[in-house]
């Protein structure tokens, strides 16, 4: 079996040759390329999601307040705030998972890079929020009350786990043909490409085609082309932290879109030979370095100031 490929046709190709779905696929290529057998693998995607839920649900808990004072328990407030002009329940639960799993991750918590740390919440929020909403039905409650699956030993549902599989292709892709890292192609390449990887798992679970699913990929990222990174006082929080959320929204806007079978005109492919471009021609102020940006508003660098104090 082929387990190299660049692209979504490459990839699109081998599954088709070798008659298998793309989680699958995806247990396999990972169990070749670590030397691990496929039971490993799969107890090692159960530990990580465990680690996901531990985080989402801390989050939600207790507000999270950081030493820089960036962060000031944001999915706490926003989760019980009785006032939400938009009053459905997956689309407020999917920003305040997004904001609590990142609001962890800028307080030190233990999160799993999926693919950033600065993007942690993206994929991850969106994923729970289907499966909070959609799926478990014993669920019930506000926001706040999630029942936790946290246990390391815990076998999760396949949808569940094909989910994190499926967003995990998407990202290889970007990694191969652009890049996942904000000090290479700015934040295009983290909360861009986290976009990309929850919208594609996100229509997967809704039961679209892969072909669907990369298209809704396609969409989520044009939407990200040319993001920067700016990070206040050098640290992920400012934007990240709210970006979370945004781009959660975003992954929930694609995907309807999908579900009414509009499509990408570019396609994914394409769409990442795109951000590979407009990467490289970013200037470095705007890719990490806090040089640019936000980092040098009259705010940001008193923040800085303040710290350095």
């Amino acid at each position: 079996m082929q387990f190299r490929f660049h692209t979504f046709s490459e990839l699109e190709t081998i599954l088709h040759a070798e008659k298998i779905p793309a989680p699958e696929y995806g247990i396999k290529r990972e169990a070749f390329m670590s030397g691990m057998s496929e039971a490993q693998i799969l107890a090692e995607i159960d530990r990580r999601i465990a680690v996901t839920r531990k985080a989402l649900i801390k989050g939600l808990e207790n507000p999270q307040h950081s030493r820089s004072g960036l962060t000031k328990g944001a999915a706490v407030a926003f989760a019980s705030s009785s006032r939400h002009l938009i009053r459905d329940d997956l689309f407020t639960r999917s920003l305040a998972y997004a904001l609590a799993i990142n609001e962890v991750n800028a307080c030190g918590g233990k999160v799993v890079s999926f693919p950033t740390a600065g993007s942690c919440g993206i994929v991850l929020g969106v994923i729970w929020v289907w499966w909070d909403t959609r799926e478990n039905q014993a669920r019930e409650g506000a926001i706040g009350t999630v029942c936790p699956r946290d246990s390391p030993d815990e076998k999760y549902d396949s949808r569940l786990r094909d989910a994190f599989l499926v967003a995990s292709l998407t990202g290889v892709i970007i990694a191969q043909g652009a890049t996942l890292a904000g000090s290479e192609g700015g934040c295009q390449a983290e909360c861009g490409a986290a976009g990309a990887m929850a919208a594609c798992a996100l229509a997967y679970l809704e039961e679209q085609s892969l072909k669907a699913c990369f298209s809704a990929a396609a969409l989520s990222l044009k939407n990200f082309l040319g993001l920067v990174c700016d990070p206040v006082a050098g640290l992920v929080e400012v934007p990240w932290v709210k970006r979370n959320a945004f781009v959660a929204a975003n992954a929930l806007t694609v995907v309807d879109l999908t579900l009414s079978s509009i499509e990408s005109i570019i396609p994914f492919d394409e769409m990442v030979w795109a951000m590979k471009q407009i990467g490289d021609n970013l200037p470095g102020s705007i890719k990490e370095n806090s040089t640019g940006g936000l980092a040098i508003t009259p705010t940001g660098l008193a923040f800085k100031q303040a710290l350095e104090r």
